[in-house]
């Protein structure tokens, strides 16, 4: 990772944000839809997410919940 994609792993965004940053081409709910979707099927992501006190419905991710997912699915 670049040292100018550090900031985004250090940044709360809403899910629909980060969802976009990996969709941009899609609607905002479609987007979202599909983050949650290869959330879901990410058994070891999912683990670490409750983790930090995430569920399905958290709307707001924390900085440490972005990083997280960002190391899991790779960079928007």
């Amino acid at each position: 990772m670049e040292h100018t994609d550090l900031t985004l792993l250090y940044t709360a965004l809403t899910k629909t944000e980060l969802a976009q940053m990996y969709l941009p081409q899609t609607t905002p709910a479609v987007a979202r839809r599909k983050l949650n979707e290869w959330i879901s099927r990410n058994n070891s992501l999912v683990c670490l997410l409750r983790q930090t006190g995430y569920t399905p419905c958290t709307r707001m991710l924390t900085p440490a919940q972005v990083r997280l997912i960002i190391e899991h699915l790779g960079e928007p």
